[in-house]
């Protein structure tokens, strides 16, 4: 299976660490969708078919497996926006294909925490994730 990876027209450079971060997620065999934007990512497993058809990231949604990410390169640091796991242990995957290759002084972000301790496990495997 083959992921589809769009990049929109106002992306002008893709930069080293968010291609790394694409790569990484098109890995995760659920994962058939990513959309990149100037400073937002999303992929997913499903898309919404009204529309954009955008990667569908929807906390709590019934059956999709998604990330959406803000990119804030000019601080380095990586923003978990939202995030869904309708299959056991790929949310823990995702985060892995994010936080595996962040290079020193880059950090993963979680500013809204509802997971009932998902991010603290986190937290216990990448000293550079911090919780807000």
């Amino acid at each position: 299976m083959t992921t589809d990876i769009i990049v929109t027209k106002k992306l002008k450079h893709i930069h080293p660490v968010v291609d790394s971060i694409v790569i990484n997620l098109a890995e995760i065999d659920k994962i058939q969708f990513i959309k990149l934007s100037p400073d937002f990512l999303q992929a997913s497993s499903e898309r919404d078919d009204r529309g954009i058809k955008n990667p569908i990231t929807k906390v709590g949604h019934l059956t999709a497996v998604g990330v959406s990410l803000i990119l804030d390169i000019d601080y380095k640091d990586i923003h978990f926006f939202e995030m869904t796991s309708a299959i056991k242990g790929y949310g823990e995957k995702m985060v892995n294909a994010v936080m595996k290759d962040l290079p020193e002084g880059w950090s993963g972000v979680i500013v809204m925490d509802w997971s009932s301790g998902f991010w603290e496990r986190m937290q216990e495997k990448y000293y550079n994730l911090e919780i807000m």
